[in-house]
């Protein structure tokens, strides 16, 4: 699935279960009550158990290059900031808008979407990689993110998040213990459990979305939405593709390239937008950057990719 359709056709299951959330919402089966709720089971019990699912049946070990995927994830997500910063004072935004800008365009959608993409693209080895990954990213986004978005001084409990834990606890579970101690019926409910977050995480996502909607008004010449559509879009995207092409990506080092591929071809980070209505931001500014930059996506989105693999190759 190496052709421009292939990849177009392998990411438009995330982006229609988006479209079945809002219309779920339209129609009132899935109603603004059940969010907290479904967000709570979704966070702390689904997909911990899709991280213990993939980390525990897999054969991964705990090696220097084990450890630099977190980095990665880490470094990233600054890279992404600083673009974003970058950005933000070249088109001038407003003191309430930069922040909450700089938070939201600097996050890529590393999960709900992202893996989903991966699957579709390359092995199922690969999730536990990108889980691994995106230890630093929940690191880097309830730290250094938070400092971003709310400029108070730098909060180290941002460490202490449910992804976070599990993938350390399963990853010390998997090399101590070892998986095969788990009852077969116990871990029958692990992988339940955990094929179910994806697809409920983003139908609860479209549906929140559809809600906000109702609120959408574009800035003022555009300015954050064009500005969202460059760090995401294409700046960040880029400045990947350069590495790829120059090989400074550790081509010796398994999925680095697929991973920070796709990663890198996602529109911005759809939770963003509860992270900034939880810690006071601009809401009405995340709006402006995540939509834009999902309803591009859809056609950057399998472009970087194409590019990428072909790269690769």
């Amino acid at each position: 699935m190496d052709d421009f359709f292939g990849i177009f056709i392998a990411i438009l299951p995330p982006f229609l279960l988006l479209g079945i959330g809002a219309v779920a919402r339209r129609l009132k089966w899935l109603r603004s009550e059940a969010d907290a709720s479904l967000s709570m089971v979704t966070i702390r019990i689904l997909y911990p158990c899709f991280i213990l699912h993939h980390i525990l049946s897999s054969k991964i070990s705990l090696d220097a290059s084990t450890f630099g995927f977190p980095a990665l994830g880490f470094s990233s997500i600054l890279i992404g900031f600083m673009i974003a910063w970058v950005v933000s004072r070249i088109f001038g935004l407003e003191k309430h808008e930069a922040s909450t800008f700089r938070f939201c365009a600097g996050i890529f959608n590393y999960g709900f979407i992202a893996i989903p993409v991966a699957l579709a693209l390359f092995d199922d080895e690969i999730v536990v990689y990108i889980i691994l990954f995106n230890l630093g990213v929940e690191i880097a986004i309830w730290t250094i993110g938070i400092l971003v978005l709310t400029g108070e001084k730098l909060n180290l409990r941002g460490f202490l998040n449910p992804p976070a834990i599990t993938i350390i606890f399963a990853l010390l579970f998997q090399q101590v213990i070892g998986s095969n101690i788990l009852p077969v019926f116990i871990w029958e409910v692990i992988t339940a459990l955990g094929n179910c977050s994806i697809p409920i995480g983003l139908v609860l996502i479209g549906a929140s979305f559809y809600e906000l909607s109702g609120e959408f008004k574009f800035s003022r010449l555009l300015r954050v939405e064009i500005s969202s559509l460059l760090v995401r879009n294409v700046i960040f995207p880029i400045t990947v593709i350069f590495c790829l092409y120059f090989q400074f990506l550790l081509p010796n080092m398994p999925w680095v390239q697929e991973i920070l591929l796709i990663q890198s071809a996602m529109p911005a980070g759809i939770f963003a937008v509860v992270i900034v209505g939880n810690y006071g931001g601009d809401k009405l500014t995340a709006l402006r950057t995540i939509p834009v930059t999902m309803i591009a996506g859809m056609i950057t989105l399998p472009f970087w990719v194409f590019l990428g693999l072909q790269i690769i190759e």
